[in-house]
């Protein structure tokens, strides 16, 4: 039987590393590898209607359109943990199973996060900027200290949980909101569940670690925002559809809270966006998750998984079981293909 084909679209698999690559072409697997060429060339569609599988990164949006002109894809794996860019609903409707990455990239966004926190509350691009313009601003400018502060967290995910263990190093009191509440680390680790309104009122850093979905589109508007203390920083890491910029803007013109710092934008990269005038805000271009070892645990996690849904197996992080069958059954048209079993290309 042909082997399976494998659309590699998400641009940093096996960026750093080959290894990942090389492993799939050991085990067998008819590689497109169209990393980094984009998705409106003719050839990127040409090529999708004739593989069973399509590794993708943050620019696909697989939606019901593109399912549509992929009659023989059957499996999507995800460079990563987010799933807003894929029609969950869509591609179980048509058989097609998505499995992706978490926790590969936790301690790489929580240590962004960290890194964005002291940035903003010392002000450290400020005196850089200065520093290298002639200034110094010896004794002018205060910052903030994060130690036994209020810290609120938008999501107990696993990238949440990793930023709570940082400010608990820190001696801060954690506060977090989250509807799928992990009770034992919570406990564990004194972090005190309350509703979204009061974790505003009371936080001093509010940070997002939560998924954006319909229902989270703007979570942090005009009215949460003006529930926030003056001299709190909102820090977003997740999605920048969760926070209505102009909104947030305004504030920070007003001085209605102190500051802002944003790994993520609604729109990216941004086109005059009004963000980037406002004062005591810090941006970087969503690039959280991009260390050398968080991109090699993802790249691996993929070929792990690759291997196990060509081995007939349900992938381990596979978000819709339900649209799962086994490469052989028949949907796919045969066995395998493959070069080994997944006990042989293990790494």
């Amino acid at each position: 039987m042909s082997a399976i084909r494998v659309l590699i679209e998400a641009r940093p698999f096996a960026a750093f590393d080959p290894a990942p690559m090389e492993r799939l072409r050991d085990c067998g697997f008819d590689l497109i590898d169209r990393r980094g060429l984009g998705v409106n060339d003719p050839a990127f569609m040409e090529a999708l209607q004739q593989v069973d599988l399509v590794l993708s990164g943050n620019d696909l949006v697989v939606s019901a359109e593109l399912l549509d002109r992929a009659p023989n894809l059957r499996a999507v794996c995800k460079l990563g943990v987010g799933l807003d860019m894929i029609d969950m609903g869509a591609a179980t409707a048509r058989g097609v199973i998505v499995f992706h990455t978490p926790g590969a990239n936790d301690q790489a966004v929580a240590d962004h996060t960290f890194a964005l926190i002291l940035s903003l509350a010392r002000q450290i691009v400020r005196f850089h900027t200065g520093v290298r313009a002639g200034l110094w601003e010896h004794t002018t400018v205060l910052g903030m200290e994060i130690a036994e502060k209020t810290f609120g967290i938008l999501g107990l995910g696993s990238i949440g949980r990793s930023v709570a263990l940082r400010a608990k190093g820190f001696g801060c009191e954690v506060v977090a909101c989250d509807p799928f509440w992990p009770q034992a680390f919570a406990s564990e680790h004194k972090i005190r569940q309350v509703e979204l309104g009061e974790l505003l009122r009371v936080s001093d850093i509010v940070s997002l670690h939560c998924p954006y979905l319909p229902s989270s589109y703007k979570l942090i508007g005009e009215r949460e925002l003006s529930l926030m203390k003056k001299t709190a920083i909102l820090v977003n890491t997740a999605r920048g559809e969760l926070v209505d910029e102009a909104a947030l803007c305004r504030f920070l013109k007003e001085g209605r809270i102190a500051g802002a710092a944003l790994d993520v934008l609604e729109t990216e990269p941004p086109k005059e966006s009004e963000i980037l005038t406002a004062p005591n805000v810090i941006v970087t271009p969503h690039t959280a998750a991009f260390t050398l070892e968080s991109m090699n645990k993802m790249s691996k996690g993929c070929v792990d998984q690759i291997i196990e849904y060509a081995s007939g197996q349900l992938p381990r992080h596979t978000v819709n079981r339900e649209a799962f069958y086994p490469y052989g059954t028949g949907l796919l048209g045969g066995a395998a293909g493959i070069a080994c079993d997944p006990g042989q290309c293990s790494s």
